[in-house]
């Protein structure tokens, strides 16, 4: 099995850029005057004043809030938050399952700073397992962290999303003809801590939840070495170049 330091090395960098306000930082995408979805549209006098109107994206099922001013992948709709965002439950599992599929609710119970812990060879590139640096390193980071797992209702499982919600977006799990996405499951647990505290696991983390006064909020993310045990210097090094020989598997 292709061991993933590739892929962990992201846990070690911000999901997202926002501004004071709390929106999206990227760049907005341009459209030629080819685009059939860009338009010169009236101003608020009924005159065209020649500036293309802004892309029109179908209505999914489920969204009243009028058209997203970006594509929405498969199963989400852009419906922002209106007015201040409140604790979905006090009840754990069910304010997990409402954080997974809520990009605004992601970005105000991730707790500002939390506490990223990985491998400490992905953070200063260094060798797996050397004995002369220390195992971990740990950051704080003051963005919320937005992930790739969601709750399905229908099916009562986790599965696994293929881009992260942004703030505004919701995962509905049903896509533009009104059907049921065909997300794959996957590998997550809940394991209860303590009264005040949960851990999600999966394959590569743990990410734990701690209970405040008004509600749950992200507060660590551990990115798990699977290097960890192996003997310094010739299996680690071995391990690694097993890695880079199925880089393309």
């Amino acid at each position: 099995m292709r061991i993933p330091t590739a892929s962990l090395a992201l846990a070690l960098l911000p999901m997202i850029t926002l501004d004071a306000s709390g929106q999206t930082t990227d760049t907005p995408v341009r459209h030629s005057a080819a685009d059939p979805l860009a338009s010169s549209a009236p101003d608020g006098d009924g005159h065209n004043d020649g500036k293309p109107a802004r892309r029109q994206w179908p209505l999914i099922p489920g969204e009243t809030r009028g058209d997203s001013p970006v594509p929405m992948m498969p199963g989400r709709i852009y419906a922002p938050t209106v007015g201040p965002v409140t604790c979905p439950s006090q009840n754990f599992e069910e304010f997990f399952h409402a954080f997974l599929n809520n990009g605004d609710l992601q970005v105000a119970y991730t707790a500002k700073p939390y506490v990223l812990k990985g491998p400490y060879y992905l953070k200063h590139n260094t060798e797996p397992g050397d004995p002369a640096n220390p195992q971990w390193a740990t950051v704080e980071i003051n963005q919320p962290i937005h992930g790739y797992y969601r709750f399905d209702a229908r099916k009562q499982a986790y599965v696994f999303d293929s881009s992260r919600l942004l703030p505004g977006q919701q995962w509905t799990g049903i896509d533009a003809f009104g059907k049921p996405t065909d997300n794959p499951p996957t590998q997550l647990t809940i394991r209860q801590v303590s009264d005040i505290e949960y851990a999600m696991e999966t394959r590569d983390r743990i990410t734990t939840f701690s209970k405040r006064a008004d509600c749950w909020y992200l507060t660590h993310d551990w990115t798990l070495d699977p290097f960890e045990g192996c003997q310094w210097p010739d299996q680690c090094r071995s391990m690694r170049e097993y890695e880079s020989g199925n880089e393309e598997d």
